[in-house]
């Protein structure tokens, strides 16, 4: 079974197979094939298991951007935008469905963001 260790910051793939490390390793300053798992933990290799990444978390403006789109495209938007005098239903709708939206996403988990874009600590 392939598993991971780690020693002096290196990581490595080792086989392992009936308590004994398929490779050839320095122990004890002496070059050894095959030693016990034993002797090479006592050398100073440790189990590494990788961590598990964190899942994404959206922000409040990538969620309410995301919801946006399931309606309206980036072009459709301007255009009710540009046509706001001129198509106030058009634009009244548009506008009561931005308001539903970020409601909504006020609602959903979100990260926080700082005024700079960054997240906050």
């Amino acid at each position: 079974m392939i598993k991971y260790y780690k020693k002096d910051g290196k990581t490595r793939a080792f086989n392992i197979e009936d308590g004994r490390v398929m490779a050839t390793v320095e122990i004890a300053g002496l070059w050894v094939s095959n030693p016990s798992l034993e002797a090479f933990l006592a050398e100073g290799w440790q189990e590494y298991i990788a961590p598990i990444p964190e899942p994404y978390v959206p922000t409040l403006e990538e969620l309410v951007e995301q919801k946006l789109r399931e309606r309206y495209s980036i072009n459709q938007e301007f255009e009710v935008q540009r046509k706001r005098d001129t198509e106030p239903e058009a634009f009244a709708a548009y506008y009561a469905y931005v308001e539903e939206v970020i409601a909504w996403a006020k609602q959903q988990p979100h990260r926080e963001e700082n005024d700079n874009g960054n997240e906050s600590a």
